[in-house]
């Protein structure tokens, strides 16, 4: 229920919705949205308002919100590759929503579309600024976005809390065994072995 109430209010953070937008937006049951939604009134961390009713931040909530400085501020470019236009359109567009929904985005933009004449294949990126709520989250976003470029924007000192990052290193961990084992089941031993030895060329080369 905790959870819930988390993500119902990244939502209501944005914009007012109804209790089936947010079932809808979150792809939740919506009897479970209106029980978390019951509960979060009874805190008064929410309010309800007009016909339909909609669902909104409390007052003192958004106040709240709106003095909170920024946390982690990172800039980032997501680059994306097709050999059909159409499809890379595409795929740019559900990368966004698929950031809006996950993040506390500040700022998004998709360059236009361009082709490659020797390759035939299509490019595009996607420039995008997001407040991360901890090093976790940003592992999150490195790891399932893939950006090709990583700019901390955050002047201040940070303070990282364990618990944030020791998930952190676990999902990091996680990912590199996930990539490891699929590498292995790719590659033949000889492989493995010249992939090892270029890697620790390249490590202490630095």
């Amino acid at each position: 229920m905790e959870e819930l109430q988390k993500q119902i209010g990244l939502l209501l953070a944005k914009e007012k919705l109804t209790a089936e937008e947010i079932a809808e937006r979150l792809n939740k049951d919506i009897h479970d949205v209106m029980d978390a939604l019951k509960e979060m009134l009874k805190m008064r961390l929410i309010v309800k308002e007009g016909t339909p009713p909609k669902y909104a931040l409390a007052p003192h909530i958004r106040v709240a919100l709106e003095e909170e400085p920024e946390k982690l501020l990172v800039h980032g470019i997501i680059e994306v590759e097709s050999v059909d236009e159409s499809l890379l359109k595409r795929s740019l567009e559900e990368i966004v929503e698929g950031l809006k929904k996950d993040f506390n985005v500040k700022k998004v933009a998709v360059s236009d579309i361009e082709q490659d004449k020797e390759t035939g294949s299509y490019y595009g990126h996607i420039d995008v600024t997001v407040d991360f709520p901890n090093i976790e989250s940003l592992f999150y976003f490195i790891f399932f976005y893939g950006p090709t470029v990583i700019e901390v924007l955050t002047t201040e000192n940070l303070q990282i809390d364990p618990g944030d990052l020791q998930r952190a290193a676990l999902l990091a961990a996680g990912m590199v065994q996930g990539y490891v084992s699929l590498i292995s089941k790719l590659m033949t031993r000889k492989e493995i072995e010249e992939f090892n030895r270029d890697l620790l060329r390249r490590l202490y080369s630095k």
